[in-house]
Protein backbone atom coordinates (compact mmCIF):
# COMPACT_ATOMS: atom_id res chain seq x y z
CA UNK A 1 0.00 0.00 0.00
CA UNK A 2 1.34 3.39 -0.99
CA UNK A 3 0.95 6.29 1.41
CA UNK A 4 -0.02 9.58 -0.22
CA UNK A 5 2.48 12.38 0.09
CA UNK A 6 1.70 15.84 1.40
CA UNK A 7 1.24 17.28 -2.09
CA UNK A 8 -1.39 14.69 -3.02
CA UNK A 9 -3.27 15.18 0.25
CA UNK A 10 -3.21 18.96 -0.15
CA UNK A 11 -4.48 18.73 -3.75
CA UNK A 12 -7.33 16.45 -2.68
CA UNK A 13 -8.31 18.76 0.18
CA UNK A 14 -8.16 21.85 -2.03
CA UNK A 15 -10.29 20.11 -4.64
CA UNK A 16 -12.92 19.25 -2.04
CA UNK A 17 -12.85 22.75 -0.62
CA UNK A 18 -13.27 24.42 -4.00
CA UNK A 19 -16.25 22.23 -4.94
CA UNK A 20 -18.16 22.49 -1.67
CA UNK A 21 -19.20 26.18 -1.88
CA UNK A 22 -20.81 25.61 -5.27
CA UNK A 23 -22.94 22.79 -3.91
CA UNK A 24 -23.88 24.83 -0.84
CA UNK A 25 -24.76 27.85 -2.97
CA UNK A 26 -26.96 25.78 -5.28
CA UNK A 27 -28.69 24.27 -2.25
CA UNK A 28 -29.29 27.71 -0.75
CA UNK A 29 -30.72 29.00 -4.03
CA UNK A 30 -32.94 25.92 -4.35
CA UNK A 31 -34.25 26.35 -0.77
CA UNK A 32 -34.85 30.06 -1.39
CA UNK A 33 -37.03 29.30 -4.42
CA UNK A 34 -38.84 26.57 -2.49
CA UNK A 35 -39.68 29.09 0.24
CA UNK A 36 -40.86 31.63 -2.33
CA UNK A 37 -43.04 29.00 -3.99
CA UNK A 38 -44.51 27.91 -0.67
CA UNK A 39 -45.28 31.53 0.24
CA UNK A 40 -47.01 32.11 -3.11
CA UNK A 41 -49.09 28.95 -2.75
CA UNK A 42 -50.03 29.92 0.82
CA UNK A 43 -51.06 33.41 -0.25
CA UNK A 44 -53.18 32.16 -3.15
CA UNK A 45 -54.93 29.36 -1.29
CA UNK A 46 -55.57 30.57 2.28
CA UNK A 47 -59.04 31.52 3.43
CA UNK A 48 -59.13 35.30 3.69
CA UNK A 49 -62.05 35.20 6.14
CA UNK A 50 -60.35 32.80 8.55
CA UNK A 51 -59.56 34.34 11.93
CA UNK A 52 -55.95 35.14 12.74
CA UNK A 53 -54.81 34.12 16.19
CA UNK A 54 -51.48 34.99 17.82
CA UNK A 55 -50.17 34.12 21.26
CA UNK A 56 -47.94 36.75 22.84
CA UNK A 57 -46.40 37.18 26.27
CA UNK A 58 -46.16 40.35 28.33
CA UNK A 59 -43.18 41.39 30.47
CA UNK A 60 -44.38 39.23 33.38
CA UNK A 61 -44.64 36.15 31.18
CA UNK A 62 -48.45 36.19 31.10
CA UNK A 63 -49.89 34.82 27.85
CA UNK A 64 -52.26 36.97 25.83
CA UNK A 65 -54.19 35.68 22.83
CA UNK A 66 -54.83 38.26 20.11
CA UNK A 67 -57.60 37.42 17.68
CA UNK A 68 -58.45 39.26 14.49
CA UNK A 69 -61.66 38.45 12.64
CA UNK A 70 -61.32 39.71 9.05
CA UNK A 71 -64.97 38.90 8.38
CA UNK A 72 -66.19 41.47 10.93
CA UNK A 73 -63.02 43.56 11.17
CA UNK A 74 -62.97 43.17 14.95
CA UNK A 75 -59.99 42.51 17.22
CA UNK A 76 -60.11 40.71 20.55
CA UNK A 77 -57.65 39.93 23.34
CA UNK A 78 -58.09 36.92 25.62
CA UNK A 79 -56.09 35.63 28.58
CA UNK A 80 -56.62 31.92 28.00
CA UNK A 81 -56.84 29.42 25.19
CA UNK A 82 -60.24 28.28 26.44
CA UNK A 83 -61.62 31.80 25.92
CA UNK A 84 -60.32 31.75 22.34
CA UNK A 85 -61.91 28.34 21.76
CA UNK A 86 -65.22 29.63 23.13
CA UNK A 87 -65.04 32.64 20.79
CA UNK A 88 -64.30 30.32 17.84
CA UNK A 89 -67.25 28.07 18.76
CA UNK A 90 -69.56 31.09 18.91
CA UNK A 91 -68.22 32.49 15.63
CA UNK A 92 -68.82 29.31 13.70
CA UNK A 93 -72.18 28.49 15.33
CA UNK A 94 -73.77 31.74 14.10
Amino acid sequence: MVCPNDVQVRQQLEGLYQRSPNIALKLQIWRFFQQIGAAVVQELTHDRNAPRIAKNYDAEGQAHWHVYDPYSGQRFTYLSESEVREWLDNRYSQ
